[in-house]
């Protein structure tokens, strides 16, 4: 039972990271990526160090870090500043809808490469998160409420009125599920390299991290990401809330699978852009606009996820 609770409240952390964070995008043009993917860092840094200690993991590998390096810099890095990128012009529910339909990438490419078998469940399941993906698509191009504006003449920060936004925010959402998938396929294959989650998370991590410092020295924007994220005298609360639930959701997942049966802890993880629709619901209000539509195209999502995975 406790594998299952574990698993519940690593969903419910990761879709309340996705409206916190995208409350930290008022009146600021930074996506939070980087101080989400910093704390993250830290912490799966000090658990390995310490389980590494007590000969708790197994060792890496040279072609497990390599595979784990790549699947960090597809999903950490790529992944979620698309999928960020994606709440902050279309919200977190939709976004979230969206990023959730990556297994069924991940299960195609492992159809294929990987000579595993496509029952029907998952070609039902492949279907029904294609058809939540197309139709919440349908809903989402050319909305103009749905961005977060953030110039001086807006400063409560609340939705403006671009239709181009909502377009933009399809593309990153597709592509941010592309990039889960292809990493988290990737991820897998190292896994049969290194059995350990922790390893994954860490070096994962860890590259997306060095990735997104080695972008800002080339954009020269280092100095200015450091500062903002770092101010002492206004820390962004949101961003720092949405770290902690991020690396929380991540960790709730990895100790829930040592508790019961992988499949179990991955379907109720699955429920995340359920959550997400309720965490928008309560704090954001009007500036997450939800319908009928988006809640049955994320429920649609997320029982494709459950078949594919069952």
């Amino acid at each position: 039972m406790i594998g299952e609770i574990f698993a519940l409240l690593g969903a419910f952390s990761v879709g309340s990271a996705g409206v916190a964070v995208r409350r930290g995008m008022r009146n600021t043009s930074d996506n939070g990526v980087f101080l989400t993917i910093s704390m993250g860092t830290v912490v799966f840094l000090i658990l390995v160090g310490v389980l590494s200690t007590g000969d708790q993991l197994p060792p890496l590998t040279l072609m497990g870090l390599v595979l784990f390096v790549l699947a960090g810099l597809l999903t950490s890095f790529m992944g979620r500043s698309l999928h960020f990128a994606a709440i902050r012009t279309i919200g977190p529910s939709r976004a979230t809808a969206f990023r959730a339909s990556s297994p069924a990438i991940t299960v195609l490419l492992a159809f294929m490469f990987l000579s595993e078998r496509f029952t029907p469940l998952q070609f039902l399941g492949a279907i029904s998160i294609i058809g939540g993906v197309i139709l919440l698509s349908r809903e989402t191009v050319g909305r103009t409420d749905l961005e977060v504006a953030t110039d001086s003449a807006n400063p409560s920060g609340l939705p403006g009125t671009h239709a181009r936004g909502s377009l933009l925010g399809v593309l990153y959402g597709v592509l941010a599920a592309t990039s889960f998938g292809v990493g988290h396929y990737l991820r897998k294959i190292a896994l049969q390299e290194v059995p350990s989650p922790l390893w994954g998370l860490m070096v994962g991590t860890t590259s997306a991290w060095l990735a997104l410092v080695i972008r800002a020295r080339l954009t020269r924007t280092l100095g200015k990401i450091c500062k903002y994220n770092f101010n002492l005298h206004a820390p962004p609360w949101f961003f720092i809330l949405g770290g902690i639930l991020t690396t929380a959701g991540q960790a709730l997942v990895f100790f829930s699978i040592h508790y019961t049966a992988v499949s179990t802890a991955m379907v109720l993880g699955a429920s995340d852009p359920l959550a997400t629709l309720f965490i928008s619901r309560v704090f954001l209000g009007r500036e997450e606009p939800l319908n009928g539509r988006v809640i049955l195209c994320s429920c649609t999502v997320c029982v494709g996820i459950i078949l594919m995975i069952v």
